[in-house]
This record gives structure tokens, sequence and C-alpha cells, in this order.
């Protein structure tokens, strides 16, 4: 591809002279892998395109331990609200954006009574690594407040093996809808 290019470069006497097309050939493969390997750069810029070569320099450089059995998607998202919450004072706009760098769960932030209250409102329900999500909140919101992480209906884990389908079915579906769970 590269190739063409330089030679077109040239004054048209000089475009099929076989020195400079041999030249011009290995230099456009040279300048093609150049090319790719500076787009594959480009892309470590971004949270959602990091590829798993450069995640681990992330996860060094932001003091994260890094847990090579979460995907990548989770392991950028932590990356990311790590990224984010790493620069200073704490607000509800801190706390909304490091709650959406994880996928699958979208999150309302409010303030409410005192607690911090975190209303996941998606269809999706939650996101997979609940888990981290949670952790880091926790690094980054003030002591003195608690969390408040309430849920469009009951996660799975919380009937699994507590409840058989007789006893869920004499239940209305209101009484499994926004399970509040405090964390203080």
């Amino acid at each position: 591809m590269k190739k063409e290019q330089l030679l077109n470069n040239l004054h048209k006497l000089y475009r099929k002279d076989p020195w400079l097309n041999e030249l011009f050939k290995s230099t456009g493969l040279t300048l093609d892998e150049a090319e790719k390997e500076i787009d594959r750069l480009y892309k470590q810029y971004w949270f959602d395109t990091v590829d798993e070569d450069f995640l681990p320099l992330y996860e060094k450089l932001l003091g994260i331990k890094s847990n090579h059995k979460n995907d990548i998607e989770d392991r950028r998202a932590l990356v990311e609200a790590k990224w984010k919450s790493s620069g200073g004072k704490c607000d509800l706009d801190l706390i909304q954006a490091v709650a959406n760098s994880w996928k699958n769960g979208s999150v309302n932030v409010e303030f409410i009574e005192g607690k911090i209250n975190l209303k996941f409102i998606g269809e999706h329900g939650v996101p997979k690594d609940l888990k981290s999500l949670i952790e880091a909140l926790d690094d980054i919101k003030p002591a003195h407040l608690a969390l408040m992480y309430t849920f469009a209906y009951f996660l799975i884990e919380d009937i699994h093996n507590k409840m058989t389908i007789e006893e869920l079915q004499t239940h209305t579906i209101e009484e499994f809808a926004f399970n509040t769970l405090v964390i203080e």
C-alpha cells in the first residue's frame, strides 16, 4: 500500500525504475508495520480499547492488584474507576463517574438522608463484577458516609437455595422490586 503512495510522489519517469520499485517496496512494508503499531499504541490511551499487553502497566501504575480471573472488561472498568478517582475531593459527580466505569449496570447516584444511595436502574441489572465496584466506591467515599445499594429486583443470590418455586409463586412482583442493601 505505501509503495504505491511513495512511487506516486516521484516524477513519472522514475516510477518504473526497478531499483526504486524494490526500495519503495521494502520501505512501504516497513511503513505499513509502523502504522499498525502506531494504531495499536493509540488504542492504549482509551480505557475501552486497552489490550491485555498494556493493562498490567496501568494496574501497576495505579496500585491495583491484578486479578487475572476477571475478564478484560472488568479489569478495564477497575482501571478506569481508579484513574478517575485519583484526582482529589470526592463528590456525587466523582462517585457517579466511578460507577459509570462498569458496563451493564446503569446507576443513579443520590445523597439521601446523610447516605449515598446508588440505585441500579439499567435493564441489564448489575455489573458482572459487582464486588470490585463496591470496593472501588468504598475506597473513594468519605469514611463517615454509608453507601446504600438499591437493586431494581432481587439478585439470584438473594433467592437461590433460599426459596422454593412454590414459595416464590406466593409473592407478587412488587415484593421483589427495589431491594436495598446498606453497607456501612
